[in-house]
């Protein structure tokens, strides 16, 4: 794969990453390319346009904000080309939340893939293979109410 374009998918993630710690959902919304192809943990697939879409980010900006997330960490952990313009990128997303004045903690997380396109004079998020984050962020939460051994 070039390097280029292994080095614009990674910027492109590290950019997103801080518009979603933001928290401007029409700025996150400009990564992908609408209508979105989502691809469910179950084998379903949704065809999602942007209203949909900026109104789930909302949804989970808020669970964010009520879970104190105080930053979000997202490593690219392989690309693979598909064609000239098309990659499958997998990235790791780790949301940290403050445990005490001192430390942040891992709350939870979770290995997403994305269809990434070039369109010119960018790369968009084409299509998305989602994880339930509800699921995940609420067995998160119960593991981090329980108390230690």
């Amino acid at each position: 794969m070039q390097q280029a374009r292994l080095e614009n998918i990674n910027a492109l993630f590290l950019d997103y990453r801080r518009h979603f710690e933001t928290g401007n959902v029409e700025e996150i919304a400009d990564f992908y390319r609408f209508p979105l192809h989502y691809y469910r943990e179950n084998g379903d697939k949704l065809v999602i346009l942007r209203s949909a879409f900026v109104q789930q980010v909302n949804k989970l900006l808020r669970a964010y904000r009520r879970l104190a997330i105080s930053q979000i960490l997202g490593t690219v952990t392989e690309v693979q080309a598909l064609n000239n313009s098309t990659s499958l990128a997998s990235v790791r997303w780790t949301l940290l939340h403050q445990q005490d004045n001192t430390r942040m903690g891992e709350l939870y997380s979770s290995q997403t893939r994305y269809l990434i396109t070039e369109i010119e004079p960018s790369l968009k998020v084409d299509g998305l293979f989602i994880v339930d984050e509800s699921a995940k962020i609420r067995e998160a939460v119960r593991a981090r109410k329980r108390p230690l051994p």
